[in-house]
């Protein structure tokens, strides 16, 4: 994939649809891990390239106790590197109060507990984005959304720039990025891409130890699961096709693995049913 057309479409399309709509503010929660910091680069230049539009890009680190000092030192990168106006508003307390509050009437889970601290911090990115009158970046990928690993009422936000890139693309992108975009060591761009490629992808919210992997397909790469996911979708809906990819998915990756995948994204079509605005990748796919 030509990246380089990639990224000029990303920046093109949301300027188009920021001046069509007369939005004046993004809006994005620096989570320090890629998806986040390649969003960040993507609306940084949105603003760069379009002063005339009068924009300004609103980054902040929403942290509670189960994100890492890793992910907090990657985000404060980002938002120096990339935002016209940032901060770090820890959340635990917060959290802390509304889990207490729901447990008063069932126990909560560690799946409950995480989506309570993204729901806690999408309530936090909407109001600044109503205020001052914005849109919330999404920054959930492709891989995400057909694992449904995301939290509705969440994380999913208003529009996605990343929405049609697989995950090992993102990184692909981001590598872009560093290498060509700024590749001066000692530019911080350079510095938030260099180290959102190379911390551990996890969701933020504790949810489960040894990152997504640990959940999705323990022992696999995000390039694994993308050739399960990929490879099912092509196949289409008829189920002699489908048995015959999966036949060779399982000799590729494990019969275990594939069902742990593929059950995933069965599970999760519900959430699919509503998305945020995604740029369709035919725009940019070679």
């Amino acid at each position: 994939m030509d990246y380089k057309k990639v990224f000029e479409t990303m920046v093109d399309q949301t300027s188009q649809y920021l001046s069509a709509h007369h939005l004046k503010t993004m809006v994005l929660g620096l989570s320090g891990g890629i998806d986040s910091t390649v969003t960040a680069a993507i609306c940084h230049e949105v603003v760069r390239r379009h002063p005339a539009l009068g924009l300004k890009f609103i980054g902040v680190s929403l942290p509670c106790s189960s994100n890492s000092a890793e992910e907090n030192d990657s985000a404060s990168l980002a938002m120096r590197g990339f935002c016209t106006e940032y901060w770090v508003e820890n959340l635990q307390a917060q959290y802390l109060l509304l889990r207490a509050t729901c447990e008063q009437r069932y126990p909560s889970t560690p799946i409950s507990q995480g989506n309570i601290k993204a729901r806690l911090r999408m309530i936090y990115l909407y109001n600044i984005a109503s205020v001052t009158g914005g849109l919330v970046m999404d920054t959930d990928n492709l891989t995400e959304h057909n694992l449904g690993f995301w939290t509705i009422h969440g994380d999913v936000a208003d529009y996605n720039p990343i929405g049609g890139l697989w995950k090992h693309e993102v990184y692909q992108l981001c590598q872009y990025l560093f290498t060509q975009c700024y590749p001066d060591p000692d530019d911080e761009r350079h510095q938030a891409l260099r180290a959102a490629y190379g911390i551990l992808p996890t969701d933020g919210n504790g949810v489960a130890a040894g990152g997504d992997m640990a959940q999705i397909a323990p022992g696999h790469t995000y390039e694994e699961v993308d050739d399960i996911l990929c490879s099912y979708l092509q196949a289409g809906p008829q189920p002699e096709a489908q048995a015959a990819v999966v036949a060779r998915l399982n000799d590729a990756y494990g019969a275990e693995t594939v069902e742990r995948v593929l059950s995933r994204h069965r599970g999760s079509a519900f959430k699919r049913k509503r998305m945020p605005l995604v740029i369709d990748r035919s725009l940019y796919e070679s």
